[in-house]
């Protein structure tokens, strides 16, 4: 691994997976060893079933706030609802400044349809993609189809930009600026020494096959793996009963054949815990579990 990043710096980390393997809980635990480190850090979920409120003991909103306890740790979510609200208050704000109340009548319909949504998400996570403001991003993805789609630059988010231009004799410098910004946004996430994407599973089947597909997916769009967090690994010695001595070997049998299905990937077991992530002190300890220098975000 090489050092930790050097202080300025910025460095996006991605965790992704099936849901419920444990991709907030691990995703906090990093956000605060960043933190720890002295990085302006945010902690960001764009998973609408995320519990990240309930693990930092903060209430989660749209926009970032501080973590109480935690200097330099600030966290948020992408609120589909409340992003989409605002997108469609700014463009039509603007709009109305500065056109014909039938281009503005058009540009509003057009607004409410379906992919507008996806627009208002994407324009959010492009912010903290390439923000300035936070030395640290760790994303809290979710679950992995949705995450592919957010990242493959959909067909719709360009054809909205169209209609986000519609009548302005400027349209073609916009579209480029646009163009532009995605561009940056996909150098950012094939740079392993600003992105690192991250697969969570469990020692199981289920799991370590969707995070292959999903990797794949990835890689097909430039974005290699660069960890595997490998959830819940019972300890050895805990494992007395007949029925955990069966189970252990079987994780055992999974990491052993991690390396060959995510080529490049560094291993990142974390044990299973004896009680459930809520609260700073649990996270603190999960950090304590975590292999050193993970938190810190070394590649």
């Amino acid at each position: 691994m090489s050092p930790v990043p050097a202080k300025g710096s910025r460095q996006r980390i991605f965790l992704a997976g099936k849901g419920g393997v444990g991709k907030t809980t691990l995703a906090t635990a990093v956000a605060v060893g960043q933190a720890h480190g002295g990085r302006k850090t945010l902690l960001l979920t764009t998973d609408p079933a995320a519990h990240t409120g309930l693990v930092l003991g903060t209430a989660v909103g749209e926009d970032p706030v501080a973590v109480p306890g935690v200097p330099h740790l600030d966290v948020a979510r992408i609120d589909p609802a409340e992003a989409t609200a605002r997108y469609q208050a700014d463009i039509l704000r603007e709009a109305e400044m500065r056109y014909a109340p039938e281009t503005v009548a058009r540009l509003r319909e057009e607004l409410n349809s379906p992919c507008t949504e996806e627009v208002a998400v994407f324009r959010r996570f492009l912010w903290a993609l390439l923000t300035d403001a936070y030395e640290t991003v760790v994303f809290d993805t979710a679950p992995t189809g949705h995450t592919v789609r957010l990242l493959s630059l959909p067909l719709s988010y360009q054809q909205q930009l169209q209609v986000k231009a519609a009548g302005m004799e400027e349209s073609r410098a916009v579209d480029d600026a646009e163009a532009a910004t995605m561009a940056q946004a996909l150098a950012v996430l094939r740079d392993p020494h600003q992105t690192i994407w991250a697969w969570v599973v469990y020692p199981e089947a289920t799991p370590i096959r969707e995070a292959q597909r999903g990797a794949a997916e990835m890689d097909a769009l430039g974005v290699p793996p660069g960890w595997v967090f490998v959830n819940q690994v019972l300890p050895e010695a805990a494992c007395v009963h007949p029925l955990f001595r069966q189970r252990y070997a079987m994780q055992q049998g999974y990491l052993d054949g991690l390396s060959g299905q995510f080529p490049g990937a560094v291993q990142m077991p974390v044990p299973l815990l004896a009680t459930d992530v809520v609260g700073l002190v649990a996270v603190e300890e999960l950090l304590a579990a975590m292999p050193p220098g993970v938190a810190m975000g070394a590649h």
